[in-house]
C-alpha cells in the first residue's frame, strides 16, 4: 500500500517536469512570421500524422495546418485593420474553425488560426503535452498578431476559449475584446476531477482510430487532466477579477462537453461590461433578447435537430465536410457498436442533436449535430460586436 503511494507522489512530482516540455515542436515561437510558423509545423506534421486515408494526405494535411485569411482589398480598403486570433478545443484541430474564420474574413477581418501542440497529428501525441504549451504558443501568437494589426481581438472554441479568455484578461488594456464560443470554464461531469490522479497511472480509457481526418476519436486521460486542470484555473482567475472587457460568448445548454451553466455564471458574475454578450442556445427556453442575453430556442423538428452539441453551435450548415449535407456525420457514441454506428452515419432520416433521452426516442442511433442552423446570424452578431466596441 504504501509502496503505491510513494510512487503515486512520484509520479506526481515528475509529471510536470517531463509535461511542461512537451510539444514545444508545434508551439508557436517568441517573435516568430506567423508564415515561419505555418511551415514549420507542416514539416512536423508531415513527418508524424497518422493519416485517415493515404491516398488523401494533401487533404488531410491541409485540413489540420494553422492558416491566415486576409480580408479582400477591394471591398475592405479603408478600414481600420482588424485581426482575430482563434484555437480550437480539445481533439480538434484548425479545421473546426473554419466556419467562423471564414465567416470573418468575408467581414472584413484578419484572422489567424493557430495549431495547440499534440493535436493534428495522432491522438497519442497528447498523452505528454501540457497546458503550459498551449498558453506560451497562444500568448506568442497573439504578442506577434498584435504588432501586426490595428485592433486585436482574442477567441477560440471550448479549450481554445479559455485560452483566449485568460489571454485577454492579462492584456485587457491591450486586446479590444473576446469571442468565445462553447469556452471550457470546467468539465460537464461531477467527477473530472479524477483525471488528475488517474492519469500518472491510465494513458486511456478508451482508445478508438478515427475515421475523421479532422479530429480524435479518443482522447488520453493526461489530456483530460491537463483541460481540468486548464479550466480550473482560468476560472479562478476570471471569477476572482471581474472586469468590463467586452466579450461575446455563444454556447448551448444541452451542451454534453462543457458545463454551461458555469459559463453563464460567470458571464454574469465576472464578464460584466455592458457591451459583453452571450447567445444561449437551448431547447428548453423560450426565444429571449436582452441587453446582454440572447436565448434561441433549439427545437427544429423541420430539421430533425433537438438541441445543439458542443461542437455545432459554430459550425455552418453548408459546410461540405460538418455540414447539414456534409460528407462526414458524427457518431462517435456507438463507436463500440460497429452495427449501430454504421446505422448512424447512412440512415438518411436521421435526428440530430446533443446526447439526450429526448433524442433517443426520435431515433436509436440519433447523431451528435455538428451545424447550426442560426450560424448566418450568429457570425451577423459576433461581426457586429467586434465592430462596435472598436476604440
Amino acid at each position: 500500500m504504501w509502496s503505491k503511494i510513494l510512487m503515486f507522489g512520484f509520479c506526481c512530482w515528475l509529471w510536470p517536469a517531463w509535461a511542461t516540455n512537451s510539444g514545444t515542436e508545434l508551439g508557436y515561437r517568441q517573435a516568430e512570421l506567423f508564415q515561419q510558423y505555418v511551415e514549420r509545423t507542416k514539416e512536423y506534421v508531415r513527418q508524424h500524422k497518422v493519416w485517415v486515408d493515404e491516398n488523401q494526405q494533401d487533404r488531410e494535411l491541409a485540413a489540420v495546418l494553422p492558416y491566415e485569411l486576409m480580408p479582400d482589398d477591394q471591398n475592405c480598403s479603408g478600414k481600420t485593420k482588424i485581426g482575430v486570433l482563434l484555437s480550437h478545443g480539445l481533439s480538434d484541430s484548425p479545421f473546426s474553425m473554419r466556419d467562423p474564420a471564414h465567416a470573418l474574413q468575408q467581414a472584413c477581418y484578419q484572422v489567424r488560426v493557430i495549431l495547440l501542440a499534440g493535436h493534428g497529428t495522432q491522438s497519442a501525441d497528447l498523452i505528454n503535452v501540457s497546458r503550459q504549451a498551449w498558453r506560451k504558443s497562444f500568448q506568442n501568437a497573439a504578442d506577434a498578431f498584435q504588432q501586426e494589426v490595428d485592433v486585436l481581438y482574442v477567441g477560440g472554441f471550448s479549450t481554445g476559449g479559455a485560452l483566449a479568455i485568460e489571454y485577454a484578461w492579462q492584456h485587457s488594456d491591450s486586446v479590444a475584446g473576446a469571442v468565445l464560443f462553447s469556452p471550457l470554464f470546467k468539465v460537464n461531469s461531477s467527477i473530472d476531477w479524477v483525471a488528475p490522479l488517474l492519469a500518472p497511472f491510465k494513458d486511456w480509457l478508451d482508445n478508438y482510430p478515427s475515421d475523421d481526418f479532422a479530429k480524435y476519436a479518443s482522447i488520453p486521460v493526461h489530456a483530460i487532466a491537463e483541460v481540468y486542470k486548464l479550466a480550473k484555473e482560468v476560472r479562478k482567475k476570471v471569477m476572482d477579477n471581474p472586469k468590463d472587457l467586452p466579450v461575446f460568448v455563444a454556447l448551448s445548454a444541452e451542451d454534453q462537453t462543457v458545463d454551461s451553466k458555469v459559463t453563464e455564471k460567470l458571464f454574469e458574475n465576472a464578464m460584466i461590461g455592458p457591451k459583453s454578450q452571450m447567445v444561449l442556445y437551448s431547447k428548453d427556453q423560450r426565444n429571449t433578447n436582452t441587453d446582454r442575453l440572447k436565448v434561441y430556442n433549439t427545437r427544429w423538428p423541420k430539421n430533425h435537430i433537438l438541441g445543439l452539441s458542443h461542437m455545432a453551435v459554430h459550425g455552418d450548415p453548408e459546410n461540405p465536410y460538418y455540414g447539414a449535407q456534409g460528407e462526414y456525420r458524427i457518431c462517435g457514441w456507438y463507436l463500440s457498436d460497429p452495427e449501430v454506428y454504421q446505422a448512424c452515419r447512412n440512415d438518411p432520416d436521421n435526428w440530430f442533436g446533443e446526447g439526450s433521452d429526448e433524442l433517443t426516442s426520435k431515433s436509436d442511433h440519433a447523431a451528435r449535430v455538428s451545424w447550426n442552423p442560426n450560424f448566418s446570424s450568429l457570425m451577423k452578431e459576433v461581426s457586429f460586436f467586434l465592430q462596435a466596441n472598436v476604440n
